[in-house]
């Protein structure tokens, strides 16, 4: 193979290498690296806040924990997705698993604006745990100045 096909090569394929690597570093068992699994997240900057999405379906709203990490300016959230026992015990054989179960954590460092955390709601609707963080009104207020 000649010097340059074997760079397009590289060039070409090396993003696939790269997916596959990280896909197969995100799916190794959860017993082999003692970890909780990570759920996707979306971070959006709007207009007016910050809205941060959570896909973690099959999981009951009071099974969540979201907190503010002031130190990281960060939002942490946590819970469990408990597996089926019921089709656990008639398991005979497995075809394919994907859907990771068991304790879950994931912390979202938020962009570095002004936000009003006094204000920030969660929503729990079709699977996905959403965050609106309103931003600081950083607007700035008039004074009115007295003279005599």
């Amino acid at each position: 193979m000649a010097r340059r096909e074997g760079e397009e090569f590289f060039w070409q394929n090396g993003a696939d290498f790269s997916k596959i690597t990280d896909e197969l570093s995100h799916l190794r068992p959860k017993v082999a690296s003692n970890k909780a699994w990570e759920p996707l997240v979306d971070l959006v900057d709007e207009t007016s806040r910050i809205v941060l999405k959570v896909d973690i379906a099959g999981v009951r709203g009071e099974d969540i924990d979201v907190v503010y990490v002031a130190e990281n300016h960060s939002i942490l959230i946590r819970g469990n997705r408990p597996e089926d026992i019921d089709s656990e015990q008639n398991r005979v054989g497995v075809f394919q698993l994907e859907i990771l179960y068991g304790e879950f954590e994931r912390e979202v460092r938020l962009p570095n604006v002004s936000l009003n955390l006094d204000e920030m709601r969660a929503l729990y609707r079709n699977g996905l745990l959403i965050i609106l963080i309103p931003k600081q009104d950083n607007a700035s207020k008039k004074v009115v100045i007295n003279s005599e």
